[in-house]
């Protein structure tokens, strides 16, 4: 009897060690948590695409400014998407403008096709931000040129802008309308004229 009570005490006093010692533990990792700086949620950065007004005629090749700001510089890479008709608008190229040039940003333009039938082409700009100062304050990033291939009814044709964005960065993305006032060659100098 004596051997079995002197047993369950070893066996009290070895389960009450345990339980001590795990209650240190989590102790310990409880103090480790709280003394880690908590990371902090990253910042919403606002990207606002614009365009100037570009005016022709059919036939003539004209440059449609692109205008991006930002509320913060960025470092992430982006794609900046341009919808046009075809049936109406011929992409030719893309000049960067001098500003992000200097700050050491790179621009890599890409024409995908759609089939025929949907008149659409799509002009993908990559856009990888440079060390230089660009962002946030932004301003003229490049000129997209096209041929007018047709003139239309009220003779602006609209091109539907969008970005895709990349990375960690939590970005809110404004667009605002792209559009090339298209005129037939006769009607180009009479809006000249009373202008």
């Amino acid at each position: 009897m004596t051997k079995i009570i002197i047993s369950l005490k070893r066996s009290l006093s070895a389960l009450t060690y345990l339980v001590l010692l795990q209650a240190a533990g989590s102790g310990l990792q409880a103090q480790t948590k709280d003394e880690s700086p908590e990371t902090e949620a990253p910042k919403t950065i606002i990207l606002t695409l614009s365009f100037e007004e570009a005016i022709g005629t059919v036939g003539e090749e004209v440059s449609l400014p692109i205008q991006l700001t930002a509320t913060q510089d960025i470092a992430d890479p982006f794609t900046i998407i341009l919808r046009f008709p075809p049936s109406q608008l011929e992409y030719k190229k893309l000049g960067i403008a001098s500003q992000p040039r200097s700050a050491g940003w790179k621009l890599d333009p890409k024409l995908r096709k759609a089939p025929a039938a949907f008149d659409m082409h799509f002009l993908e700009i990559s856009t990888q931000p440079g060390p230089g100062e660009f962002l946030p304050e932004g301003g003229l990033l490049a000129f997209a040129y096209f041929q007018i291939v047709e003139a239309v009814q009220e003779h602006a044709v609209e091109l539907t802008a969008s970005i895709k964005t990349t990375g960690n960065s939590n970005y809110v993305v404004k667009t605002e309308p792209a559009t090339i006032t298209a005129l037939p060659e006769a009607m180009f100098a009479c809006f000249f004229y009373m202008h």
